[in-house]
């Protein structure tokens, strides 16, 4: 290979990444901007995940363009590294960019999406259990309704890895412990607020 299809080829990744970057930055700003306008930011406060972008210093619009930012940035990173690979004749390096792609940026986002419209559900069951449309009894309504939503969260975020691609039988065998040590916490609450009633 000479020195000019050489440099072709870099120049060819260079500008894959660059394309990736521009990319990145307008698909930030539109997401920013259209979120904004469709008062997504607001209606993602109504969640605690919403929450706590907020007082992290994100709106949801910010958020959510920042990430998808990124991996679009990682994503062209690897593509021109594949193509590098594939220009250069090094096989390993072209499979090992494309698993890095096909593995571990799409497994992650199934992972977000899966477990960002999980735990969306997960706060709007347990806000209606707030509500009282399950407990009348407002000193029982907030630790059950917490130890709901922590098991479900847990839930979420064991299905969310799983379909992520990552094995979480060392995960599932570790909450469960946790789960009957929530349990039994709220179990003893319960019994002291009848104790206290008496």
């Amino acid at each position: 290979m000479d020195i000019w299809t050489y440099l072709f080829h870099v120049v060819a990744a260079v500008a894959v990444v660059a394309v990736g970057f521009v990319l990145g930055r307008v698909v930030k700003r539109l997401l920013e901007r259209g979120l904004a306008r469709l008062g997504f930011n607001d209606w993602f406060r109504n969640f605690n995940i919403g929450r706590a972008l907020l007082r992290s210093g994100y709106t949801a619009g910010e958020f959510f363009g920042s990430l998808t930012a990124w991996l679009i940035y990682i994503t062209s990173i690897l593509l021109a590294v594949a193509y590098l690979g594939f220009a250069f004749d090094s096989p390993w390096l072209y499979r090992w960019a494309l698993d890095m792609v096909n593995v571990y940026v799409y497994g992650f986002v199934k992972f977000f999406v899966i477990a960002l419209v999980g735990f969306i559900l997960v706060d709007g069951f347990v806000e209606y259990i707030y509500k009282g449309a399950i407990f009348r009894v407002e000193s029982v309504i907030g630790p059950v309704a917490e130890y709901i939503r922590i098991i479900l969260y847990l839930v979420v975020i064991t299905f969310a890895l799983e379909q992520g691609g990552i094995n979480v039988a060392t995960l599932s065998a570790m909450l469960t412990p946790i789960t009957w040590g929530l349990a039994v916490a709220v179990v003893a609450v319960l019994v002291l607020e009848a104790l206290k009633r008496k």
